[in-house]
């Protein structure tokens, strides 16, 4: 796998471009094990006829109810083609919940009411006038209103999550469809890449996660990480005190900060990805990588971001459904659906069986959601389009559909999720109880196209308070190549 890295310019220079080589061992051949023709793929349009076939359907099943492989036909209506027929197997078990309010916290309930009213839509699509809160209320959205998927895609851009998500370790697993596994061994991440909130939690026993990792599926290689992501302005829980910003230096010139960092395997320890997003809505984004046989901090280009992390299904772009820039994408409204999702899990880990490995072994409840399509402006991007899933309580992505440039299926995501309130075990508590959000604790990455995916299960992950030390170094680009040792 090769990635593009812009380098540093001097003065009067002409920057230009390299590839380098990531990781060792991260060979394409690894990841394939037969490609799906694209006659076994649903194509776009079946999407359309789907949405419009089932837009008022009423479920034959109540919670309490278990559906089983007999009952695919009256899971149809409520699970978007191509993630569906990876339900029919012998042995799939779908236990159906109560549906659960998800209303996020009343500060940033508070703050909607009272700003939303003077929220307007600039001429690129940009935000104006936003404070906090949710920035549109989308309750009454027509399909046939032109705004409303540009307005979908800033209402998740701006959902409800605290100071933002922190995973203490994350196993990146790499499944080949079919075949069986050995148990997964969970690790902990190097102390200075500790997101710095406390977090102190048991992580699972390899004994334990042979329950968690059930089913089949070949799982060839397995990266871990540790991740972080603050936001610094609009913060609902900082409008009285600090009008909305948080307490660092600079924080007004930034939307949010990610760091991603890899301790496992010996081959990639020490790679890392640090990216700002800019309170301007119009200004690209900066990133930078440190990768270990390089040795430097590389800047890296928007492009990268549309490319493969490290050899997985995912891309820096595909992170909680969406992590691009909003005004990079055309946005459609298709309209509402009811939909089968885990939205709120019986488990505080996520549990995975089926012949892939790959299927939730949990709780789903039936949600009501926002359908979003975007398509990319910039031409050489490697989708043609994809669609979203957002629900219509928290905003939160249940499923993203890619779609590949013959207009067939080329992955899914599904994403399994826990409610901040309900969680057991005790550090989780302490890092989510009452913040009213969804918990993301798992996500399947299927690339249909290919027969593989990428499973990823989150441990230690909630919206932890913050202390502005850590957020100050965390983030720092010249602190990554120091960071490794």
């Amino acid at each position: 796998m090769e990635i593009a890295v812009k380098r540093s310019c001097k003065a009067g220079a002409t920057c230009w471009r390299t590839s380098v080589v990531l990781a060792v061992g991260l060979l394409s051949a690894l990841r394939l094990s037969g490609v799906a023709t694209a006659q076994d793929l649903p194509a776009r349009a079946d999407y359309t006829a789907w949405l419009a076939k089932y837009a008022q359907a009423e479920p034959s099943f109540k919670p309490g109810d278990v559906l089983t492989r007999k009952d695919i036909e009256r899971m149809r209506p409520f699970v978007p083609p191509g993630y569906l027929g990876q339900l029919d197997f012998p042995d799939v078990r779908m236990e159906i919940g109560a549906p659960q309010d998800h209303t996020p916290r009343m500060d940033f309930m508070e703050c909607t009411e009272k700003y939303v009213s003077q929220v307007r839509l600039g001429p690129a699509g940009d935000l104006q006038n936003y404070i906090c809160g949710q920035p549109f209320m989308l309750s009454e959205t027509s399909s046939s209103d032109p705004l409303a998927g540009i307005e979908a895609a800033w209402d998740f851009e701006y959902r409800w999550q605290n100071f933002g998500f922190a995973a203490y370790s994350v196993p990146w697993i790499w499944v080949s469809f079919g075949g069986t596994h050995s148990a997964v061994k969970i690790e902990k991440p190097p102390t200075n890449w500790d997101t710095g909130t406390g977090f102190n939690v048991p992580l699972p026993t390899t004994a334990e996660t042979a329950t968690m990792f059930a089913g089949g599926g070949t799982f060839p290689r397995m990266l871990q990480s540790t991740y972080q992501r603050v936001y610094f302005n609009h913060l609902a829980q900082l409008m009285n005190d600090q009008h909305g910003v948080l307490p660092v230096p600079d924080a007004s010139q930034f939307e949010f900060k990610d760091f991603l960092g890899f301790f496992d395997p010996f081959d990639i320890r020490g790679a890392a990805f640090i990216i700002y997003r800019y309170n301007d809505p119009l200004r690209a984004d900066d990133a930078w990588a440190y990768i270990p046989n390089l040795r430097h901090v590389r800047r890296i280009s928007v492009e990268v971001k549309s490319d493969s992390v490290l050899g997985t299904d995912l891309t820096l772009e595909d992170f909680f459904g969406f992590s691009g820039r909003v005004l990079e994408w055309h946005w459609k409204f298709l309209g509402w659906k009811d939909a089968l999702a885990v939205m709120n899990s019986k488990y505080d880990n996520a549990h995975y069986f089926g012949p892939n490995g790959t299927i939730p072994d949990d709780r789903w409840t039936m949600r009501r959601y926002a359908v979003v399509e975007r398509i990319p402006i910039r031409s050489g991007h490697p989708y043609s389009s994809a669609i979203e899933l957002l629900d219509v309580q928290n905003w939160d992505c249940a499923y993203l559909i890619i779609f590949d440039h013959t207009q067939r299926v080329w992955k899914i995501f599904q994403f399994s999720e826990a409610w901040s309130e309900d969680l057991k075990e005790p550090a989780l508590r302490r890092i989510n109880q009452g913040i009213h959000a969804s918990h993301t604790q798992g996500v399947a990455a299927m690339d249909l196209r290919n027969r593989r995916a990428t499973l990823f299960a989150i441990y230690g992950g909630g919206f932890p308070n913050l202390t502005a030390p850590h957020v100050a170094s965390i983030f720092d680009p010249n602190s990554l190549e120091a960071s490794h040792r």
